[in-house]
């Protein structure tokens, strides 16, 4: 397939170019927090870090110190800045304000100026142009007004001429106007949500949804059973998948060219580092581990250096399409149990789960007993519809627990509403209960 792009010059800009860019952004970025931010300031003289003296890459990755959500909820909860201290610019000056989704503890506060809105905007449209979106297609979106992707997306489909379907979603919506496209259907739990309104309604997804060409998910890591789950429920649409936090500017989504697999992020917006989350050595900038994110560009609420818990397998430039890395987020560096000294994320058990019908929904958490426990401890919620024994299907889960991972297993069955929810579209598939022992 010929490539195709939104910005040929950034998005193929060579590697040797690039890094250099990276290098040039990074400094101008460490003397504009320093002078601005009361945050850096503090952090940076008690490591004793002024910004002029870093010239190098190894500069940067020896002095400048990683700064995780507690440090900005700290500082939150001390000063009562709602920004943690972070914003370099009068609030005045901010064009649209967020939260984070809470997922992994209190929410945090982002904000963008207009420029940083519009750097935003390209980021993702890039992306989309790249995943199949066009001028004059119909698209319906879905999440909250409080989310970072909001006010970006509704600039990617102004930006992209396309035409908003202005109803929300909803079955007779997409009846009557029979949308080409999601480009923010957010995550799999939101896309089966719409599957079961449209049941309900009486009517068969297919003739609903058998026009919608592209739909784009975020927010939980998709499993390629979760895809083609999607993909056989939504009739063959095609699917880019994205991840990534809002502070990052480190956004990964998926192409339209089934010959790259993986999805690239700008690395000209935003420098992504590997980090071991129990070290805290750096792996490098391709590997697995935790996702540490800086904005090269971002003025009024910037991150640099910020752990954001995202748990990745980095693999670099992959083709001769993009000359950008590319990854896939697999979820939360935090939501790890280790069990007989190997570790594993939701992710691992979703796999598993939606082989089979009475769980591919995979409504479901793992719990992390103790640091180191001797069994995968999982709560899981089946569909009653499906399963006329569930003991014969918690062996069955059992086996193939101990056959693909290797680990004995303890599942209890638990009623939907149990599984914790912090926002319509997200499940908590991870419980930590050494924090109350």
């Amino acid at each position: 397939m010929k490539p195709d792009y939104w910005n040929k010059t950034a998005q193929t800009m060579p590697q040797q170019e690039l890094k250099a860019l990276q290098l040039k952004l990074i400094k101008q970025q460490l003397n504009y927090v320093y002078d601005r931010s009361p945050f850096y300031r503090q952090l940076y003289d008690k490591h004793k870090l002024r910004p002029e003296k870093i010239q190098t890459w190894g500069d940067f990755e020896q002095h400048v110190p990683i700064v995780r959500k507690d440090d900005i909820r700290d500082y939150q909860i001390a000063t009562g800045d709602p920004y943690g201290g972070l914003a370099c610019v009068p609030q005045s000056q901010l064009c649209a304000i967020w939260t984070s989704s809470g997922t992994t503890g209190w929410p945090t506060m982002g904000g963008y100026t207009r420029e940083d809105l519009d750097i935003a905007i390209e980021a993702i449209c890039r992306s989309y142009w790249d995943a199949g979106y066009r001028p004059g297609m119909r698209v319906m979106t879905r999440h909250g007004n409080w989310h970072w992707l909001t006010p970006i997306t509704w600039g990617v489909i102004r930006r992209l001429q396309m035409r908003p379907v202005m109803t929300g979603i909803n079955v007779s919506a997409i009846k009557a106007y029979k949308p080409d496209a999601f480009p923010m259907i957010t995550t799999e739990t939101a896309a089966a949500l719409l599957l079961d309104a449209i049941h309900k309604a009486g009517e068969d997804p297919h003739d609903i949804l058998g026009q919608v060409q592209i739909i784009s998910t975020m927010g939980e890591s998709l499993t390629d059973t979760a895809r083609e789950n999607i993909q056989r429920d939504w009739g063959g649409v095609q699917i880019s998948d994205g991840g990534g936090c809002g502070e990052s500017y480190c956004w990964f989504f998926e192409g339209g060219d089934p010959e790259l697999p993986g999805a690239h992020y700008w690395a000209d917006i935003g420098y992504a580092e590997v980090f071991d989350p129990d070290s805290m050595e750096k792996i490098g900038d391709v590997g697995r581990g935790e996702l540490i994110a800086t904005n090269l560009r971002v003025k009024g609420v910037p991150y640099i250096r910020f752990a954001t818990e995202d748990f990745v397998d980095m693999m670099g430039d992959h083709s001769t399409h993009f000359s950008h890395p590319y990854g896939k987020i697999l979820g939360r560096s935090i939501w790890r149990v280790n069990v007989n000294g190997n570790s594993f994320l939701p992710y691992d058990i979703e796999r598993i789960l939606q082989r089979f019908p009475e769980t591919a929904k995979a409504q479901f958490f793992i719990s992390k007993e103790a640091p180191v426990q001797d069994k995968l401890t999982v709560s899981i919620c089946y569909d009653e519809r499906l399963t006329p024994n569930p003991d014969t299907l918690r062996d069955k889960l059992t086996t193939v627990f101990s056959q693909d991972l290797g680990v004995a297993s303890e599942i209890t069955w638990v009623p939907l509403e149990v599984i914790p929810r912090p926002a319509p579209h997200k499940l908590v598939k991870f419980i930590d209960r050494t924090k109350k022992k």
